[in-house]
C-alpha cells in the first residue's frame, strides 16, 4: 500500500487491535515477551507503538523498485541482476539472456540500472526484450548490463545464491535457503 493517510489509518487500526489482544493475554496471566509487528512498508508507523520489540522488515535489505516506488524511499535500491546482451536489431531493440525464469515480472517489469533511454518491454521464459528509445544508443552483443529488480521476493526465490558486492568487489556469496 502506498504511503498516505489511508495506510496510516489501516496500520493504526491494526496496531490498536494487536495492542488490545496483547493486553488481554497479559491480563490473563501470560507473559508477552515479543511483540512483533509490521514490515518494510509499515515500519515507520508500527514501530512507534510502545511495547513493540520487533519489526518484521526484511525487504529493505535488498530494496527493489516496487517497494522503493511505493513506500520505502528511506532506503537505497540494492538488488540488481546481471545479464548479457545476446542479440540486437538495427537499433530498435536488444535481446538479453534473462527471462521470467530468472527475473520475476509478477508485479511489473524491472528497469535498467545506469542506462537511460532503454526500456524492458517483455520477459519470455529465457530471454528479455529491451526497446531502445533512441536508435543511436549503442548496446553490443556480449555486453553485460544490470536490471534493478522490481520484485525482490519472487526474483530471489528463482536463484540459489546472491553475490554481496561492495565497491565493485564481491564481498560475500549468500546461499538462498528454501
Amino acid at each position: 500500500m502506498r504511503d498516505g493517510p489511508e495506510k496510516v489509518k489501516i496500520c493504526n487500526e491494526t496496531m490498536r487491535l494487536l495492542i488490545e489482544c496483547r493486553d488481554l493475554v497479559v491480563r490473563a496471566g501470560m507473559a508477552v515477551e515479543i511483540l512483533s509487528v509490521g514490515g518494510t512498508s509499515s515500519y515507520k508507523i508500527c514501530g512507534r507503538y510502545p511495547g513493540v520489540s520487533e519489526i518484521q522488515a526484511g525487504s529493505y535489505l535488498v530494496m527493489d523498485t516496487d517497494y522503493f516506488q511505493c513506500c520505502c524511499t528511506d532506503f537505497q535500491l540494492a538488488l540488481s541482476l546481471l545479464t548479457t546482451i545476446i542479440s540486437k536489431t538495427d537499433g530498435t531493440r536488444v535481446v538479453v539472456d534473462t527471462g521470467f525464469k530468472t527475473l520475476s515480472a509478477l508485479r511489473g517489469l524491472s528497469s535498467l540500472k545506469a542506462i537511460g533511454g532503454v526500456t524492458l518491454k517483455a520477459l519470455n521464459a529465457e530471454h528479455g526484450i529491451i526497446h531502445l528509445d533512441n536508435p543511436t544508443r549503442r548496446l553490443e552483443v556480449g555486453e553485460k548490463i544490470e536490471f534493478w529488480v522490481h520484485d525482490a521476493d519472487a526474483t530471489i526465490s528463482l536463484h540459489r545464491q546472491i553475490h554481496g558486492i561492495r565497491n565493485g568487489l564481491v564481498e560475500e556469496v549468500f546461499r538462498i535457503e528454501g
